[in-house]
Formats: C-alpha cells, sequence, structure tokens
C-alpha cells in the first residue's frame, strides 16, 4: 500500500462511524491482500508474508469489533477465523488460491457494509477530530487539504 493510500485511509477513519470503519477494514484487507498476490506472483516470499500479516491484523481488528453474544455476530466470527487459517495456509504452502478464496469472500462483505452505510447516519466514532475538506485550487489539478478549524478542542485539556 503507498503513503497516498494510507494517508486517504487515516482521513477516512478520522471521519468514519462504526459501520464505515468495518467497511474501511474489509477495504484494507483487499489491499493488502492484492499486494500479498501480487508478491506471490514475482516470487516475493518475504513480501508476500509481510503483506499477508498485515491483511491478518485487519481480520483481528474485526475479530474484536464482534458482538459475540448474537448468532449473526457468532457467524461473523467463525467467518474471520476461515479467513485466517485460509491466509496461514497461504503463507505456509505459497498458494495464491487462497488469498484469492479470502479477497472474494472478503469483497462480498465489504459490498454488504458498503449497503449497510446508507442506513447508519451515526456520527464519526472519533470525538474532538478535525474536519478535512479537499478540493481543487489555483493550480490546475492540484489538489490542497485545509483544516477546518486548526484550534479546535481536540478531547484533552492541558
Amino acid at each position: 500500500m503507498n503513503q497516498e493510500k494510507k494517508q486517504e485511509y487515516t482521513r477516512r477513519i478520522v471521519e468514519a462511524n462504526g459501520t464505515q470503519m468495518i467497511t474501511i477494514l474489509y477495504e484494507m484487507t483487499l489491499d493488502y491482500l492484492e499486494d500479498a498476490a501480487l508478491a506471490m506472483d514475482l516470487n516475493d516470499i518475504h513480501s508476500a508474508d509481510r503483506e499477508i500479516n498485515r491483511a491478518q491484523s485487519c481480520i483481528n481488528e474485526l475479530m474484536h469489533s464482534v458482538n459475540l453474544s448474537t448468532d449473526l455476530g457468532i457467524n461473523f466470527f467463525q467467518i474471520y477465523m476461515f479467513a485466517r487459517r485460509q491466509l496461514i495456509t497461504a503463507s505456509a504452502k505459497r498458494d495464491k488460491g487462497c488469498i484469492d478464496i479470502v479477497h472474494s469472500l472478503f469483497e462480498k462483505l465489504k459490498d454488504s457494509y458498503k449497503e449497510l452505510e446508507k442506513y447508519d447516519d451515526s456520527p464519526s466514532s472519533m470525538d474532538g477530530a478535525q474536519a478535512v475538506f479537499a478540493g481543487l485550487t489555483y493550480g490546475p489539478g492540484q489538489l490542497n487539504e485545509t483544516v477546518s478549524d486548526p484550534y479546535v478542542k481536540r478531547g484533552y485539556e492541558a
């Protein structure tokens, strides 16, 4: 994942509510899986393992967000456990097919959560975060970001 993509995710995380956070985790997992598959194609085992580990970290975060007191939560937890097992197999056996299975599964889950986002109008999960607005400015094709209020209280006091 390049630096620009990381900055985009960081900005989205700051502004996201709970449902959007799950979608972002799915998208990050997909990006890491794509990078791992590409590294396997290039026979770069070290990079493939690193990207698989990053995808597993995202899945771990998803597992921690699951409410295990409901049947739906238990089902999601089992899906995430399956995905982790597939990625462990992919790493151990250098099997790109296992990565493809998880990628396909998470693509469907991401699409489902994208649909749920339309019905979740809850506020951002982060309190005191600065709003970022982006737009085209004076230079042709030049994108600048500005902070709406740099002096806003950030959730802590001196």
